[in-house]
């Protein structure tokens, strides 16, 4: 079955649309991947409350497990729906149960995949339930454990489909998504014991669960955020780094930069990667490929838009103490502004545009009419980027700027010329000034044109008086 090439686009519409989209829409938080066996099948059993279920489930396989996973599904609810019948079958190849007729020999097909070395994914339900709450459990998922006792029986815990998708909803609602997956079940005699068991094991990680967010709450802070900024070659990427790396040492370090890094104890750490970050990533390149700033201004647009919601999502799943951005997407947007009306830029109009991108400013502000981006932001609710906790600028002369740019031997970007660059500097100086003396933000600018130790120890000196100002405050 493996051969077929129909499979084959099956996986490859589960990894590049399915997944990608399970994760841009919801987002996905799986936890307990280690208990998935590293090689052979296994029967994975999971509460049942959405049609979303089988989506999630499949997002947490392993890529070597998806062409060999059958879930286990209604053909009496699916069939009268010609073409969803058609999709599912193709997808997911399920193990198809009439439970109008009793369910036949569906024992012995989910028996025949396990002994071919497939898994097979079950809801012991058997419909979906009532949301949040788990009912009672079919003994079938335990007789096909105590049939199959050298196969692992694994218990999973979905949260949040039942919110996302519930019965009776016609549409999803962008709602998180968590796997919980247990370690194997020790299987009993009776094929009874072991559907309870199981149902107990669920309960279990629904518990542990639970318990974990209790413990997280109290502990949850809110991370210092430093915007690096400066204009290209002005070495605002590596001075980020370098803070976010010495800085570990006493607190973990996020950085959002040209990548997304996590930092403990002096030393990078893995980082559950994030859908947003891979898109951001994408459009960035995008951007750097643009041959005029017509063309540049919505890639880069886009991506500071997804850097400022990378941003919420690194505070809510990595829970760092310090985070620095190379950059500032509403100070970035800001500044930027110098480039297409230049006629425009002062410290009034960065204070304005500063509070406009956060959501503070005047519904009817005359901006609105100059930048019609602006506007569509708005009507999108998109105008609401976060503002950093401190502002270091990096204040490097342009020409000194071409000169390492040029050093570099990459191609150019639009915007990288000594005029351009000049105008930029320009304008993130009146930035830094309108943030600091305008919002009240700890700013800091700092000659770039010097080695990079006594830029680190200013940079550093400035962080942790500024951190330590907004714990008195």
């Amino acid at each position: 079955m493996r051969s077929d090439p129909r499979r084959w686009l099956a996986l490859f519409a589960h990894m590049l649309v399915l997944r990608p989209l399970l994760h841009l829409v919801f987002g996905l938080n799986i936890r307990g991947k280690e208990n998935l066996p590293v090689q052979g099948p296994c029967i994975l059993a999971a509460n049942h409350n959405s049609h979303l279920d089988i989506l999630v489930t499949y997002a947490a396989l392993p890529v070597r497990l998806i062409l060999s996973a059958h879930v286990v599904a209604a053909q009496d609810y699916f069939a009268p729906h010609r073409l969803l019948f058609a999709v599912v079958d193709f997808l997911f190849k399920p193990v198809w149960v009439d439970r109008a007729s009793g369910g036949g020999d569906c024992l012995e097909r989910m028996n025949s995949h396990l002994d071919a070395g497939d898994s097979i994914i079950i809801f012991p339900e058997g419909t979906r339930g009532e949301a949040g709450k788990l009912s009672r459990f079919r003994y079938g998922v335990g007789k096909l454990a105590s049939e199959n006792p050298g196969i692992p029986l694994l218990p999973v815990l979905l949260r949040g489909t039942e919110r996302a998708l519930p019965r009776k909803a016609s549409l999803p609602l962008p709602i998180w998504q968590h796997v919980s997956i247990g370690p194997p079940l020790e299987l009993l005699d009776r094929a009874k014991d072991n559907a309870e068991a199981l149902r107990e094991s669920i309960k279990a990680l629904e518990r542990s669960e639970v318990a974990s967010r209790h413990q997280r709450r109290p502990e949850r802070h809110r991370p210092f955020v430093v915007a690096v900024l400066g204009i290209d070659g002005s070495g605002k990427s590596t001075l980020s780094r370098r803070l976010c790396l010495d800085l570990s040492r006493k607190d973990s370090t996020c950085l959002i930069g040209d990548s997304l890094e996590l930092f403990a104890g002096g030393e990078p750490k893995t980082a559950q990667p994030l859908l947003k970050e891979k898109l951001r990533r994408w459009i960035s390149a995008q951007a750097k490929d643009a041959k005029s700033l017509t063309r540049y201004k919505i890639p880069k647009l886009t991506e500071l838009l997804l850097r400022d919601a990378l941003l919420g999502e690194a505070k809510r799943w990595y829970g760092p103490d310090l985070v620095f951005m190379d950059g500032s997407p509403i100070l970035n947007m800001t500044a930027w502004s110098i480039l297409y009306r230049p006629d425009l830029m002062s410290e009034e109009f960065c204070a304005k545009a500063v509070a406009l991108l956060a959501g503070t400013g005047m519904a009817n502000d005359p901006l609105f009419k100059e930048f019609p981006e602006l506007k569509v932001m708005k009507r999108l609710g998109l105008a609401r980027l976060s503002l950093p906790d401190a502002v270091i600028f990096l204040d490097v002369p342009p020409e000194v700027s071409m000169a390492r740019i040029e050093a570099r031997g990459e191609k150019m970007q639009v915007h990288e010329s000594e005029e351009k660059l000049g105008r930029l500097r320009e304008a993130y100086l009146l930035v830094t000034k309108a943030t600091g003396e305008g919002i009240g933000l700890p700013t800091f600018v700092l000659d770039g044109d010097r080695d990079l130790d006594s830029i680190i120890i200013d940079a550093c000196g400035a962080v942790v008086n500024a951190r330590a100002t907004r714990e008195v405050d």
